[in-house]
């Protein structure tokens, strides 16, 4: 049995860490080059919002599908859409910093599709859990979090070297690895209850009927995840007016990567001194001082020290939230639950990434840094209050 958990394990934490090595590629290095191919800030964040709007219209019917008894397996649908977002960004190789509206469409097309992988990407682990597979979520997350950080450390020293031009032949390499994990997992789609599966392709009315504490709490995650996605999403134009450069955005962001496996490795632990709700809730606490650790930072050193704050933050919530999500859901609706939890990061990415460009050209990076210390504080508020 233990060598089975490993190899399980193992096996998922190579999709973690492929997953996490293109998303981060996609999201956190659209910014540096899209302004390379003569792009605005403020475009650039009307490119991301279109992206995620269309996933939060396109992620319920998704995974109300995938939660079907007829669908086809995880394995399939993740395969399809890798396929899909690998069309999408093969042109991209030719048109490097040639064509800025054209490389904004075809790159905006792979954001939707690895945002549209994020839920099904965390449900595969689930759904492998509730059928009895001896899975470790958390060190494999924790894998997750290292290969966002290599990818970090890797492309800021790549584009540093190279050029931005090589950030669409990176994300194609990552991307093939990640199709290539995910075919080699071991998965089966395990019969579910008809009846339930069902009901969950009701309306979103249904599931807020059915956990309207849940939905509270998902009003102020979407608030949370806003200071989190302002400063993740540009982190580029933080670090440059802290003084920085790409190679200094790499160190930033493959220190946030690194420190935030800590809670990942040792969640079961933490779950036999409280549960994954109050770990998730705790979390906001320190998104908020993170924005705040960043809005006084008044260096590239004290932004590094910042970092510190990632574990408790992102790092716990990242986790603690698949756990969360399955322990309140019943079974036919935990890939939806999943899938909305997700919706809540989309819908944030949405308001950061509008918000966001807007408000550094018009007030700079630290009046988009203070509205993401408000976003948090209000956000965090939200989630103690409401609890389930």
């Amino acid at each position: 049995m233990k060598k089975e958990a490993i190899r399980m394990t193992a096996s998922y934490a190579a999709i973690q860490f492929f997953f996490w090595f293109a998303y981060g590629t996609a999201l956190s290095y659209a910014s540096p080059y899209l302004l390379a191919c003569g792009l605005s800030n403020t475009a650039i964040g009307l490119i991301n919002a279109a992206a995620c709007a269309l996933s939060v219209l396109i992620q319920p019917t998704l995974a109300a599908y995938a939660d079907s008894e007829k669908s086809p397996s995880l394995k399939v649908i993740l395969s399809v859409m890798l396929g899909i977002l690998l069309l999408c960004n093969l042109p991209l190789v030719w048109l490097a910093g040639k064509n800025g509206m054209a490389n904004g469409f075809l790159l905006g097309a792979v954001i939707l599709m690895i945002q549209l992988c994020l839920p099904l990407v965390n449900a595969l682990a689930t759904e492998s859990m509730n059928a009895g597979a001896p899975l470790n979520f958390g060190i494999a997350r924790g894998v997750g979090s290292i290969g966002y950080a290599v990818m970090s450390f890797t492309m800021g020293q790549l584009i540093a070297r190279l050029g931005v031009e090589i950030h669409p032949a990176a994300l194609a390499c990552f991307s093939v690895c990640l199709l290539v994990s995910i075919l080699a997992f071991p998965f089966r789609k395990r019969a579910k209850d008809g009846g339930g599966a069902a009901r969950s392709r009701g309306a979103f009315a249904a599931f807020v009927r059915r956990y309207p504490a849940f939905c509270v709490m998902l009003a102020g995650f979407v608030l949370i995840y806003v200071s989190h996605v302002l400063i993740n999403n540009y982190v580029y134009q933080i670090v440059v007016d802290k003084g920085g450069d790409s190679a200094n955005m790499g160190i930033v962001m493959s220190l946030a990567g690194f420190l935030e496996v800590i809670p990942m490795l040792i969640f079961p632990w933490m779950l036999k001194q409280k549960g994954s709700g109050f770990w998730a809730r705790l979390s906001g606490v320190f998104f908020t001082l993170k924005a705040l650790g960043t809005l006084l930072a008044a260096s590239m050193g004290a932004l590094y020290l910042v970092q510190l704050l990632q574990p408790l933050g992102w790092g716990l919530l990242t986790v603690a939230s698949v756990y969360y999500v399955n322990e309140i859901m019943r079974e036919q609706d935990r890939i939806q639950g999943q899938a909305y939890m997700t919706m809540a990061l989309t819908a944030a990415t949405i308001l950061g990434s509008l918000g966001g460009g807007w408000l550094i050209d018009t007030a700079g990076v630290q009046g988009m840094l203070m509205a993401a210390v408000v976003s948090g504080a209000v956000g965090t508020g939200i989630v103690w209050l409401r609890r389930s």
